[in-house]
């Protein structure tokens, strides 16, 4: 739809000539009126109101484009299109942009009247909202997309305590509060005290922020107004509980890697910590497996057919992680240098503040 946008002029110049190509050789007796070509036929041209109809599902699609370049990607931070500097593919957007895209299309059906054909774009919307909201109860199924998202200092239940707020919807915030809470309690609270004392670079700040992020700092802005709490946690104390009552109303709202945030804070929360670790890690969809196993088929070509699985697994790997900036380059044979250029930043606090003054 959008290339067809663009080339809207062209199309139209196109059926402009092949028009006037077809009445001369008609005025000619070289062609019957009969064999009118294709593109000229009544079903095959597009008046203005089905280019204004195309226009609107560009718009609506381009809502659910963005969503999917949220949830596919790597979750590595890279300087995305317009400057901004962002990770896709985190665990902890699920849910959230769920609640962004069928909000959305509740905006887009409220405004049907000042669209063509409002009736027919009601239904469509309809249609559409009942599939998304057919795979959204799906993540009842589990409590890693409700635990992953609020062991996000960012938002915390902050996001579903501001976006569930009708009547009907508290027993969903219940709901999903209880299976955060039997996960915590069942699989790791009684986990042994094991913590980790080797030091991480500050987590990452947002520069900027796109239109859903928006959406997300809207709903969790209530988190600003808390107090924060001592960060340390007696041994007699539920570490998920204490972690709930206390924040930093500063800088929690600002963090963006909530990876990095729970290894600084394995040693005063050592269980949740392991917890969050686990759920944050896991990627939302197949979509980067799936390109790793192309990038693995891509290394075993017909010339390459007795190599070891062994071999593929560390090759692969060490790939992954420098092309992550996990570890240099030590053999030009793993430098994939040209695959990354300066896409992925490394911006600690300090360097922030220098970029700033």
């Amino acid at each position: 739809m959008r290339r067809g946008l663009l080339l809207r002029p062209f199309l139209e110049d196109l059926v402009e000539k092949v028009t006037f190509e077809f009445n001369k050789e008609c005025r000619n007796g070289a062609r019957r009126r009969e064999e009118i070509p294709l593109c000229l036929r009544e079903e095959s041209l597009l008046g203005e109101k089905d280019w204004k109809v195309i226009e609107l599902m560009d718009k609506v699609l381009l809502d659910f484009e963005e969503a999917l370049r949220m949830l596919e990607g790597d979750a590595q931070s890279r300087v995305r299109k317009g400057g901004r500097i962002e990770a896709y593919g985190n665990m902890w957007d699920v849910a959230s942009t769920y609640e962004f895209l069928m909000e959305r299309l509740e905006e887009w059906k409220a405004a049907a009247e000042n669209y063509p054909d409002p009736e027919h774009f009601r239904i469509n919307i309809n249609l559409g909202w009942d599939k998304l909201n057919e795979y959204y109860t799906k993540l009842d199924e589990t409590p890693a997309y409700y635990a992953s998202a609020i062991l996000n200092p960012a938002s915390r239940w902050g996001y579903f305590e501001n976006t569930w707020t009708d009547k009907a919807q508290l027993p969903w915030l219940q709901e999903a509060k209880r299976m955060v809470k039997t996960l915590w309690e069942e699989e790791y609270k009684s986990l042994p005290n094991v913590s980790n004392s080797d030091e991480e670079p500050p987590f990452k700040r947002l520069k900027a922020m796109s239109a859903l992020e928006r959406h997300r700092a809207h709903r969790t802005s209530s988190l600003a107004g808390r107090c924060p709490l001592d960060r340390s946690v007696n041994a007699d104390h539920d570490e998920y509980d204490h972690w709930l009552s206390s924040s930093d109303a500063k800088s929690d709202p600002l963090v963006t890697d909530p990876i990095q945030y729970w290894w600084e804070r394995r040693k005063d929360y050592p269980r949740l910590s392991r917890m969050a670790l686990d759920l944050l890690s896991v990627p939302p969809m197949s979509a980067e497996c799936e390109r790793l196993f192309s990038v693995a088929g891509q290394m075993v070509s017909p010339l390459r057919t007795r190599l070891e699985a062994s071999t593929i697994r560390m090759t692969q790997t060490l790939r992954s992680w420098v092309r992550n900036g996990l570890i240099d380059a030590v053999d030009t044979l793993v430098d994939v240098s040209d695959e990354v250029g300066s896409s992925i930043i490394w911006e600690t606090e300090e360097d922030g503040r220098d970029a700033g003054e």
